[in-house]
């Protein structure tokens, strides 16, 4: 299958020195929408017919149904007093040295950042581009279907293995594996999972030990946190990659998660490139010699 060759958009898209455009956009769109109010200081506070729209959204997704008249003139007077208040705050400096504050203003200059830098749909190009890229995000894990027969150790004790053994004898001379073994907390049979998922329930060496075991016989045992298992892999299917037309959704979720940490972080690095930053040693602590006494 011959490979596409990206079209001179995309690779457009893809440099770096495009990125940086769009960083200079976002940075004087963001200046442009947040920066001038909050230097002008503006005594006016206007409740726009959007806000009004949206105060009255919010009341009829948590009530189902629409406020009344009166209702909605308490949800702008609410809206004005926590307006005025939050600017008297501002003005106090009161959000300064406040951690929880810092924070959440941080992380929304990050939230309009990434959702400046994903609007529009990503092309059919762009998508395989990172599919490419990326193989082992999108890649079908190996899948195995195993049954297992259980030696409690602490039954058995220093017979363990023997018992085993014999159990393992009686598995290959066609005995019915459902009489054999121990009473076991969890399943018997165990369907197309995953190493990770065949870990999480045995523990990763049982795992990695099953997953080398050839179809069709009955080996082991195979130690596990709970004991020996005698182990018949019945099945294994080796990992894949699907085609890019049954994954098509992932792919656009996992490429507008990576371009929000790509801009993301971008954008954090043009910013600070305009700052000093500082980072003074901490003072030594004095050193206590303990007393003949201790």
């Amino acid at each position: 299958m011959t490979k596409e060759r990206p079209s001179p958009m995309s690779e457009l898209i893809r440099a770096p020195l495009f990125h940086f455009v769009i960083l200079g956009f976002l940075l004087f769109g963001l200046y442009a929408r947040y920066g001038a109010r909050t230097e002008s200081a503006s005594k006016e506070i206007v409740v726009s017919a959007l806000q009004i729209e949206l105060l009255s959204s919010l009341w009829k997704r948590q009530w189902r149904r629409p406020p009344t008249p009166q209702e909605l003139d308490g949800l702008i007077q609410s809206f004005i007093r926590e307006e005025v208040l939050y600017r008297e705050a501002l003005a106090m400096g009161l959000d300064r040295d406040d951690t929880v504050v810092r924070r959440r203003l941080a992380q929304k200059i990050e939230f309009l950042v990434q959702d400046l830098a994903t609007q529009g749909e990503p092309s059919k190009q762009q998508l395989r581009a990172f599919f490419e890229e990326h193989p082992e995000i999108f890649e079908e894990p190996a899948r195995i279907t195993f049954s297992h027969v259980y030696i409690n150790v602490d039954q058995h004790g220093s017979d363990s293995e023997t018992v085993a053994e014999e159990v393992l004898a009686l598995l290959e001379a066609g005995s019915d594996p459902d009489i054999l073994g121990d009473r076991f907390m969890l399943q018997r049979d165990y369907l197309r999972k995953s190493l990770s998922e065949v870990a999480r329930h045995f523990g990763s060496q049982f795992a990695e030990e099953v997953f080398e075991i050839a179809p069709g016989t009955w080996q082991g045992p195979v130690p596990s946190g709970y004991g020996l298992h005698l182990v018949l892999v019945e099945s294994l299917q080796e990992s894949f990659l699907p085609p890019l037309e049954d994954v098509r959704g992932e792919v656009r979720d996992e490429f507008l998660s990576f371009k929000r940490r790509e801009v993301d972080e971008l954008f954090y690095n043009r910013l600070r490139e305009g700052y000093e930053i500082v980072i003074e040693e901490p003072q030594a602590q004095p050193v206590v010699e303990p007393s003949a006494t201790d």
